[in-house]
């Protein structure tokens, strides 16, 4: 297990994606909060979540966000996932032939919104989404604009190559930022100033 230095445990927030994907990530994600090892975590509001799992995370004390998706595809999709730019064609296939559009976006995730208040009473604390799909630049003025209109402080927006551990998706996403980044001022939200995904570190007791 690692053991953080505690000045530099509360310079970082810990979060885990996926609540919802499966009932064993549920299990994992709840034992990590449950000692301590979590900040927020992404809840998937259209995957599998019991009243007890609801329960338990409303007691947890660890910020909620909404973990956005796009055709839940979910579990079955996981397994079918391929490297960086196979998913990536897969996404612009989707867009160019219209099954992905900014229409069906914006009215589904404001239903996902709708669903995540239903479940727990309340709004998110945060925005932020499966495969980091909502910093494609259309999608990510939906996300500011959802969230200003649901008085959601935090979308998810860090730096994802100023730290060494980075691979091609934390370049694409870089890039992605700077094409964001006006947008993200203006919106009025917050977030951490850096992103980097346990998937990209290959030596985690070094990092």
């Amino acid at each position: 297990m690692l053991k953080f230095n505690e000045s530099h445990r509360q310079r970082i927030t810990v979060t885990a994606d996926d609540f919802g994907i499966s009932s064993r990530a549920n299990r994992n994600i709840l034992y990590l909060i449950s000692i301590g090892k979590i900040d927020r975590i992404g809840v998937m509001v259209n995957g599998t979540i019991s009243e007890k799992e609801i329960s338990e995370l409303e007691r947890s004390g660890v910020k909620i966000d909404i973990h956005l998706d796009i055709l839940h595809e979910l579990d079955q999709n996981r397994k079918k996932r391929g490297g960086a730019i196979a998913r990536g064609l897969d996404f612009l296939g989707k867009i160019i032939t219209g099954k992905v559009s900014t229409a069906k976006v914006s009215a589904d995730w404001e239903n996902q919104i709708n669903k995540f208040q239903e479940i727990f009473g309340r709004n998110p604390d945060g925005i932020n989404s499966h495969e980091h799909v909502h910093l494609f630049p259309p999608f990510f003025k939906i996300s500011t604009q959802l969230a200003n209109k649901h008085s959601i402080p935090f979308v998810r927006f860090g730096d994802s190559i100023f730290i060494r551990h980075h691979n091609m998706v934390s370049h694409i996403m870089h890039y992605l930022r700077k094409i964001n980044l006006k947008t993200f001022s203006q919106s009025g939200c917050v977030s951490t100033g850096s992103l980097i995904s346990l998937d990209w570190i290959k030596n985690v007791d070094k990092f």
